[in-house]
């Protein structure tokens, strides 16, 4: 029987809160880098979702939404300022253009916490974070002094500050739900507050905040009950995890089984994204930050191995993101019952209808998979001695993808390489500021002139 005979991504599901998902497929979230001047929403990111809107998706994740302006991961991110000066009908625009051929939508809500190199806040002040412990860009001295200037030691956060935190949360949730969204996604992972709470790496507090692994787990329990008092019932709350911080003295998988225990016992949730790493270990953004066994390299997800675990210690929805690129592969997991959906991210910049392939059952199986690609150009960002840099511009090149959707309104490019896209970006600009500079000359020469004159 082939993979396409009976097609485990292609049944329908349905969330603890009642909202229906035609398939597993689930579009995840990645950064965009669409937000304006105001930081809400606008015609590119309409553009941009209402692509993935056709594309029969049984999900789709937006990218982060940043429930503090003061503390974003970065100034092009969407934002909440307040409710009171957020501009609801962008919002309802947004989940209108995402969800205008039935595929709900979920928001990705987040606080960059530690992690925020700059925000709407004072000049030089520091970020936020469980306990005062900066983030690690590397060991090099270019490494260190960059992170003198860019990710500077987090102030930690004051009783009131956590609760500030759990309210905006909570804020955020209500506007997506009165938007029109299907849902919420709380961003747990990858290093960003909600996750320093929960790493004994970042959250030394000895407080009802993290004296004890459970009490790391207080701040989030806290968010999800804010969020759950001012949504309606079948709004859905999701929560993204890492399996580990893949780092020394961070989250291990032990301790990760734990954590979806306590939500588990706790409730409130309607489905786990599972994904793995920090911005000091990136191991969201490829296998080579992974140790993984023999026998699960021959899989295909990054974190599968984990869910395939963690499903002892939870009943509740799981999606595994990272690394799916077939539809064997994707059936083969949602079959195992290691997880419930599948979690496709860069694939998608680049096939906006990937779905439609993968679920055609006219295709054999090696024709029903993601456009194989190579993004050319990285080879000298390797070299550079910061963590986070050569994925970081691998990241770079998928969001160019999107903004050739969203902004220049063309189709993605596979064979846009890195130097190419720099080469061409610095062209616009000089051909943009020569008028400038030929100004600035002509002004200089006159003065010149008429000093010279009059002198």
């Amino acid at each position: 029987m082939t993979s396409q005979d009976a097609m485990p991504i292609a049944e329908p599901f349905e969330l603890p809160c009642g909202l229906k998902i035609s398939n597993r497929i689930v579009k995840a979230a990645m950064e965009e880098s669409l937000g304006s001047g105001d930081n809400q929403p606008n015609e590119y990111i309409y553009r941009l979702y209402d692509r993935w809107a056709k594309g029969s998706y049984g999900l789709l994740l937006t990218g982060n939404v940043q429930v503090d302006e003061r503390y974003p991961g970065l100034m092009t991110d969407l934002m909440i300022s307040s409710k009171e000066k957020t501009d609801i009908e962008k919002w309802k625009r947004y989940a209108d253009a995402s969800q205008s051929h039935g595929t709900p939508t979920i928001v990705q809500i987040n606080h960059a916490g530690r992690q925020s190199p700059m925000g709407k806040r004072p000049f030089r002040q520091p970020p936020i974070a469980p306990s005062p412990i900066p983030m690690s860009m590397g060991d090099s001295f270019i490494a260190r002094a960059l992170q003198r200037i860019v990710m500077p030691e987090p102030k930690e956060m004051t009783v009131a500050q956590i609760e500030d935190v759990v309210q905006r949360f909570a804020d955020t949730a209500e506007i997506m739900a009165k938007a029109g969204f299907a849902g919420v996604e709380i961003h747990g992972s990858h290093g960003y507050l909600v996750s320093s709470f929960l790493s004994p790496k970042s959250n030394k507090r000895t407080d009802d905040y993290g004296s004890t692994p459970k009490a790391r787990m207080k701040f989030l329990f806290e968010i999800i009950d804010a969020i759950r008092a001012v949504v309606p019932r079948t709004f859905a709350v999701g929560v993204k995890l890492n399996s580990s911080d893949f780092s020394a003295g961070g989250l291990t998988e032990d301790e990760a089984r734990d954590q979806f225990r306590w939500i588990d016992e706790h409730g409130g949730i309607d489905f786990i994204e599972i994904s793995g790493g920090t911005y000091e270990s990136p191991a969201m953004a490829g296998t080579e930050y992974i140790p993984r066994s023999e026998r699960t390299r021959k899989r295909e997800a990054y974190f599968l191995e984990f869910a395939a675990k963690v499903r002892n210690t939870t009943t509740i929805p799981l999606i595994v993101t990272g690394g799916f690129r077939t539809r064997k592969g994707m059936n083969d997991a949602v079959r195992s019952n290691a997880c419930d959906f599948v979690g496709i991210a860069r694939p998608t910049c680049l096939q906006f209808n990937l779905p439609e392939i993968l679920l055609d059952k006219t295709l054999a199986d090696e024709h029903a998979r993601a456009i194989q690609y190579e993004i050319r150009g990285t080879q000298l960002f390797n070299l550079i001695p910061i963590n986070a840099v050569g994925s970081g511009v691998t990241t770079l090149w998928h969001n160019w993808q999107m903004h050739r959707v969203a902004i220049d309104n063309c189709e993605p490019d596979p064979s846009l390489t890195v130097h190419g896209k720099i080469l061409s970006t610095l062209l616009k600009l000089l051909k943009k500021s020569t008028p400038s500079i030929l100004m600035i000359f002509c002004v200089i020469f006159i003065s010149i002139f008429i000093k010279r004159v009059f002198l």
